[in-house]
C-alpha cells in the first residue's frame, strides 16, 4: 500500500473520479488557466509536491493537469500560489524553475508505456503540466480487486514494457522516483502506462537544498537510498521500485520495507526478503531470479540498468543457460556487536526523511 507521505491517489475504482470535496488549496471546478484554454472539472489527487485535477482543453477534450505546488512552501490566495512567507520566496522560485525544466524534459519523452505531456505552462504564479487522460484503473486497484489478475505471461509482457519505458527516461537522464502500483495505469487493452513524474528528477542536476528534499517514500516500494539523506540515487533506484512493484504483482503484497531490511542486515540478522524463484511456476528461465536481484538491499547488488534486465528476460524466453544469478542475499558484512544501528524518522511537511545513525549501516553503504 502507498506510504503515509502521499495521499492515496486510488480514486474508489477509477483514476479519474473527480472528488467533489473542495479545501482550501484547491482550485475550484471552472477555473480556467492559461487564458481559457483549460477549464478545471474537479480535483482528483495530491501529493507533497503537487495537485492534479481532471480539466477540458479547448476542443473539449478531457485532459488531466499537474499543478506545481510544494505545500511545505506555499499556499493560496485566491488561485495565486504565493510562498509561505519571505523566507520560502527564493526555494519556491527554484522548485517552480525545475519542475518546468524537468516537464519540458517529459514532454519530449514519446513511448507508448509513458503518460504524455502535452504542454508545459507558468499562471497563477506557478507551473502546470496539461497531461494525457489515460482510460483505465490503476495497477493497485485491479491488484486489489481480484487474487489472481494476470497469468504469467501477461505479467512478463507487462514488465518488459515497463522496462522499456524505464530505460527509455533513463536513457534521457530523468529518474522517476516514485514507481509503485499506484502509479502504472492499466488501459482497456490491458497496456500498462507509468505516470505521475512528479518526484522525477534529472540526474545531472545540480541539488539544491531544496530538491534534495524533493523526494516521496512508500514502504515496501522505495529502495534504503530514499530514506536516507544524502545518499546517491541511480538507475538501480527505479529498477528496485519496479521489481517490488512485480513482487506484488505475483505475490499479492509488496515486499518488507527496505529501510527495516537495511537495519536487519546491518545487525547481522538475516534479510527477511523472501525470494521469488523457484516459488511460482510459468515464467521463463531467470525471471523470477531477476526481480529478486533488483530488489536487493544494496544498490551495488542489484541488476544495474532496465536493458540489462532486459536482456535477461530475452535470454530466458530463448532458453539460454544465463540467469540473473544465484538469488540468496549478498554476502554481509556484520555489523560490531558493540553498535547497534539506529533509523530515526524526521517527518515533516508531508515529506519523509530518515536518518541512518550507527555503524552497520555506514559500513554497508561504503
Amino acid at each position: 500500500m502507498p506510504g503515509p507521505t502521499q495521499i492515496d491517489p486510488r480514486l474508489d475504482a477509477e483514476p479519474y473520479k473527480v472528488d467533489p470535496d473542495v479545501f482550501a488549496d484547491d482550485l475550484k471546478q471552472g477555473t480556467t488557466l492559461l487564458g481559457g484554454q483549460y477549464t478545471i472539472l474537479g480535483f482528483l489527487n495530491s501529493g507533497g509536491f503537487g495537485i492534479t485535477y481532471l480539466a477540458k482543453d479547448s476542443l473539449q477534450r478531457t485532459i488531466v493537469i499537474k499543478e506545481c505546488f510544494p505545500n511545505a512552501l506555499c499556499r493560496r490566495s485566491t488561485s495565486i500560489v504565493r510562498a509561505r512567507s519571505r523566507k520560502h520566496q527564493a526555494d519556491l522560485r527554484s522548485f517552480v524553475q525545475s519542475f518546468v525544466d524537468e516537464a519540458r524534459s517529459l514532454a519530449r519523452l514519446v513511448h507508448p508505456n509513458i503518460v504524455g505531456v502535452h504542454q508545459v505552462f507558468e499562471d497563477n504564479d506557478t507551473a502546470y503540466m496539461a497531461i494525457d487522460y489515460i482510460d483505465g484503473k490503476d495497477l493497485l486497484d485491479v491488484l486489489d480487486s481480484t487474487d489472481q489478475a494476470f497469468t504469467p505471461d501477461q505479467i512478463v509482457e507487462m514488465l518488459k514494457k515497463m522496462l522499456s519505458a524505464v530505460e527509455f527516461i533513463h536513457q534521457a537522464g530523468i529518474l522517476h522516483r516514485d514507481i509503485s502500483p499506484d502509479n502504472i495505469l492499466i488501459d482497456p487493452t490491458g497496456n500498462p502506462v507509468l505516470i505521475d513524474f512528479g518526484a522525477a528528477s534529472e540526474q545531472g542536476a545540480q541539488a539544491t537544498r531544496v530538491l534534495t528534499g524533493r523526494r516521496v517514500v512508500k514502504d515496501g516500494y522505495s529502495p534504503q537510498e530514499f530514506y536516507l539523506i544524502g545518499a546517491e540515487q541511480s538507475p538501480s533506484s527505479d529498477l528496485y521500485a519496479l521489481g517490488a512493484t512485480f513482487y506484488h504483482v505475483i505475490t499479492g503484497k509488496a515486499p518488507p520495507e527496505s529501510q527495516r531490511r537495511l537495519a536487519l542486515v546491518a545487525e547481522g540478522s538475516p534479510d527477511p526478503y523472501v525470494p521469488l524463484d523457484g516459488r511460482y511456476p510459468g515464467y521463463p528461465p531467470g525471471f523470477l531470479a531477476a526481480i529478486d536481484k533488483s530488489v536487493r538491499v544494496l544498490s551495488r547488488d542489484r541488476i544495474p540498468s532496465a536493458a540489462d534486465w532486459l536482456e535477461i528476460i530475452r535470454r530466458g524466453e530463448d532458453g539460454g543457460s544465463e540467469s540473473a544469478g544465484p538469488v540468496e542475499a549478498a554476502p554481509v558484512r556484520p555489523a560490531p556487536s558493540v553498535v547497534r544501528s539506529n533509523l530515526g524518522y524526521i517527518i515533516g511537511a508531508g515529506l519523509v526523511f530518515v536518518a541512518a545513525a550507527g555503524a552497520g549501516i555506514w559500513s554497508l553503504l561504503q
